[in-house]
């Protein structure tokens, strides 16, 4: 299961970066996030929401990427001595 959870996490990052022009540690999932509800872009809303219903089984799907996304960059962080 764990496998599979990684390997939709690389195919979203792979979507970030071949489509949205976006960094290879982010998923799409969690960008929607950030940059539709946390900064207010409107069309990256449309796609949070877009998102939230397609994994309605998923309490706030892309806010959990979001933070799943930032953890890992902390972790990241924390391990190379940057924080």
């Amino acid at each position: 299961m764990k496998r599979l959870s990684n390997l939709m996490t690389l195919l979203s990052q792979m979507l970030n970066v071949i489509l949205f022009n976006g960094s290879p540690d982010e998923t799409v999932s969690g960008r929607s996030y950030r940059e539709g509800y946390l900064e207010g872009d409107l069309d990256w809303e449309k796609r949070r929401r877009r998102i939230d219903r397609l994994f309605f089984w998923e309490v706030n799907h892309c806010r959990q990427s979001h933070l799943k996304d930032v953890g890992f960059a902390r972790m990241i962080a924390e391990r190379e001595g940057w924080l």
